[in-house]
């Protein structure tokens, strides 16, 4: 039975008070607070697996640990997933974070990090177990793909016509719920290259929804990113509390590179082995020759992009590095955020594009490129999930900056209430 929650007696005390008598019990206070900017922890997690399992230098043991880290991050996302499901079935706080300029960017971590549960299914459990789970992943991506789409659309809208912007308050944050569907069509191009085998033309279909999808990010974001250049230019990099966030724009670069030149890999797969054109044609030396040209186009696409990724990694390791030099301490446990794990994911996209071209190009070169942010994005994995672990041990993770000044308790004391008494649900005319 859930404690009945004492209310205030004051009718002086003000709203942030109010917020501030957390629920008693640990695990609901952690459901309360747990934002969805926490899922770029499972982001995170995520990438490293993949990295790990494809590193450019193979080995057996780096297979093991990536799928070791691939079992964490499921249970991780299924308990944020258990936490925000409980948040916003008990607490009327879905509105609010909608509304917040910087919480509402981050419903775009979700579909990220489910993303890469995707892959990893597609990399790990179809060549262990067959043709079942192709189709469980084909499954999880389309749900992941119209999570992404209402996330992107969705929070553009919000944007639009909700919030109230100006030229200091454009972040890089605005990334995140675009990114998601370049996320998603990337993992399209993973979703049929493991379908093909068992069904070719459902897998030509994944890599049309796909690209169709992938349009639906990447051209956004580079206009953002065009909006963010002039951000720094006028105002300077972020605060120093968000300055991991100069990270964020190498996703759309990277995961579009990585997208697109996979997407291309799948296309002339379909057409050499499974004898599946992607577009009607006469013959099968045409078949031949429009899917080389599919896989030309789209590698080309992908280096534009990849070259992109690498200016954008340069200017964001300087920017954060002056940022480290004037401030040492921001990367003390005293002044960790959630936000550092933009460390991670970012990077690590841009590294997964770098081993598909890698592999495609039978470039030594890029090989060494890919191997060494790869190796660097297992490091800030390892630093920011210590970092969060003593946070969390702390007492000091859980924390939801869109929830400050808002009287949330009101409707959990009421529903505890109710189940103290028996009864299950709120009673009549109380909100």
């Amino acid at each position: 039975m859930f404690r009945t929650m004492s209310t205030s007696t004051s009718s002086s005390s003000t709203s942030t008070e109010t917020h501030r008598r957390a629920p008693r019990r640990w695990l609901e206070n952690a459901a309360l607070h747990t934002p969805p900017a926490f899922f770029a922890m499972t982001m995170g997690t995520g990438i490293t697996s993949i990295l790990l399992y494809n590193f450019p230098y193979r080995a057996r043991w780096l297979e093991y640990a990536g799928t070791v880290v691939f079992a964490l991050n499921v249970a991780l996302f299924v308990l944020l997933f258990l936490a925000t499901v409980a948040r916003y079935a008990i607490w009327p706080v879905w509105g609010t974070v909608a509304r917040h300029k910087v919480a509402g960017m981050f419903w775009g971590c979700m579909p990220m990090g489910l993303a890469t549960v995707v892959n990893m299914i597609c990399f790990v459990c179809v060549p262990a177990w067959g043709v079942r789970w192709a189709y469980t992943a084909y499954g999880l991506w389309w749900a992941d793909v119209l999570f992404s789409i209402a996330s992107n659309l969705g929070m553009l809208w919000m944007i639009f016509t909700r919030h109230e912007h100006t030229i200091s308050t454009l972040a890089p944050t605005w990334l995140l719920p675009i990114v998601a569907t370049v996320v998603a069509a990337a993992s399209g191009g993973v979703v049929a290259q493991a379908l093909a085998p068992f069904n070719p033309s459902l897998a030509r279909g994944t890599l049309y929804v796909s690209w169709i999808v992938w349009g639906t990010g990447v051209p956004i974001a580079l206009m953002v990113i065009a909006l963010l250049i002039y951000r720094f230019a006028a105002g300077g990099p972020p605060a120093p509390g968000a300055l991991a966030s100069v990270f964020l724009p190498l996703g759309p670069c990277g995961q579009g590179s990585f997208g697109i030149t996979t997407l291309g890999v799948v296309a002339r797969s379909l057409a050499e082995k499974y004898a599946t054109p992607m577009v009607p044609v006469s013959s099968s030396e045409s078949m031949l020759r429009i899917a080389d040209g599919i896989y030309a186009s789209c590698i080309l696409t992908g280096l534009i992009l990849w070259g992109l990724a690498l200016a954008w990694y340069v200017l964001a390791v300087a920017m954060f590095a002056e940022g480290v030099r004037r401030d040492p301490a921001l990367l003390s446990v005293g002044k960790f955020t959630v936000g550092l794990w933009a460390l991670t994911f970012p990077i690590g996209v841009w590294a997964s594009a770098s081993i598909v071209l890698a592999a495609e190009l039978d470039s030594p070169a890029m090989r060494v490129i890919a191997a060494f942010v790869s190796a660097q994005v297992i490091l800030h994995w390892f630093y920011v999930g210590t970092m969060t672990l003593w946070k969390m041990v702390r007492g000091e993770l859980f924390n939801a900056p869109e929830l400050e000044g808002m009287d949330v308790l009101k409707r959990w004391e009421q529903v505890a209430r109710d189940i103290e008494a028996g009864y299950g649900k709120e009673a009549d005319g109380h909100a």
